[in-house]
């Protein structure tokens, strides 16, 4: 164990300190589906109490959102980029997936839900980027984490002027006007904003006290961050939508079925492409994982800053059926690997 600088109290207190954050980190993570879903359903009964103006909802989702992003940037590895920025094919396929076929399915999906501006909202709740969930789930897959910080950071730049073109095209199918000044602003506060505050934390964290302290001293403090600020973010979208959801519950239950078709239906198709491209296994749950797993607080700020507070109700939902089908499909990992011809030997 590495000895602290200064009096005894303080080598006493640091690693304790540490230690139970590192344990409400692993325990937020480990019942994270469950904290979300009580997130959503504590809203519920509370909105009857919680009236909150919708001037002060935006700049809430907005500021949570970022809080939401940011950590995740700081703990983005950009210094590695162009070891992996050559596999071509496997950068293809990611990019097909996340501006073509996602979508493409969201595209014919979004009318069933009978609200055009709840199908707005779900429309952009599936054309946004990765989340900041993506990469763990990646590194828990046993995929290349490398490869996968390539795909998130180019989804995240090119989605800057692809998003709100690919939104402007569903809204005029639907006769909604879409203001697009609204949308790109979102997108430069809640992407762009973070990812060049996080890197230059990032820079000077790792100047003063070395990469080592980014890596794993600090790790559980962004992590636990991260994950607060989403349920928060989720709390304060369902407070927003209950009135909606509570006269509507078929519309809630509609978004996450469809919303798990669409999931499912990547995951297939990557999966049988992957098989007939010979793309490896490492390379395969990157791909995949960045694709498939949306940043719904992109999505949600998106929603209440752009296209009205109906559009949140996707966003406010999402989150609570990605990560159940992420973590059912991690469980797959031994199939996956015999499919694509891999030879599985369990975890060490």
């Amino acid at each position: 164990m590495p000895l602290y600088k200064g009096h005894f109290n303080n080598y006493v207190m640091k690693p304790a300190k540490t230690g139970i954050i590192s344990s409400l980190s692993n325990v937020v993570r480990r019942y994270l589906i469950l904290f979300t879903i009580f997130s959503a359903l504590l809203a519920l009964p509370l909105s009857n109490v919680l009236v909150i103006d919708k001037a002060l909802v935006s700049n809430l989702v907005t500021f949570l959102a970022i809080l939401t992003i940011y950590p995740s940037m700081i703990q983005l590895k950009m210094e590695g980029l162009m070891k992996s920025i050559k596999q071509f094919k496997q950068i293809a396929l990611s990019i097909f997936y996340v501006f073509i076929v996602s979508p493409l399915l969201s595209f014919l999906i979004a009318p069933c839900l009978r609200d055009p501006h709840v199908g707005v909202g779900y429309f952009a709740a599936n054309v946004v980027p990765a989340s900041s969930a993506s990469l763990g789930y990646v590194l828990i897959a046993g995929g290349s984490v490398e490869l996968a910080t390539v795909l998130a950071t180019l989804t995240l730049f090119m989605g800057i002027p692809i998003i709100p073109f690919l939104i402007s095209l569903y809204s005029s199918s639907t006769s909604i006007p879409v203001p697009i000044e609204p949308i790109v602003t979102s997108l430069l506060e809640v992407l762009l904003l973070p990812l060049i505050i996080g890197q230059l934390t990032r820079y000077l964290i790792i100047k003063n006290k070395g990469l080592p302290y980014v890596e794993k001293n600090i790790k559980p403090h962004l992590s636990l961050a991260t994950m607060l600020s989403m349920l928060a973010l989720i709390f304060v979208l369902v407070l927003n939508q209950a009135t909606k959801i509570i006269k509507e519950p078929t519309m809630a239950i509609s978004i996450i079925f469809y919303q798990s078709i669409v999931i499912a239906t990547l995951l297939l198709a990557s999966l049988l492409i992957s098989k007939s491209l010979k793309i490896s296994y490492e390379d395969h749950q990157a791909i995949s994982l960045i694709s498939v797993t949306k940043n719904q607080s992109v999505a949600a700020v998106i929603a209440v800053s752009a296209l009205g507070p109906q559009s949140a109700l996707a966003p406010a939902l999402i989150p609570i059926i990605q990560p159940i089908l992420a973590v059912a499909y991690l469980h797959l990992e031994g199939w996956i690997k015999r499919f694509l011809g891999g030879v599985y030997r369990g975890r060490r």
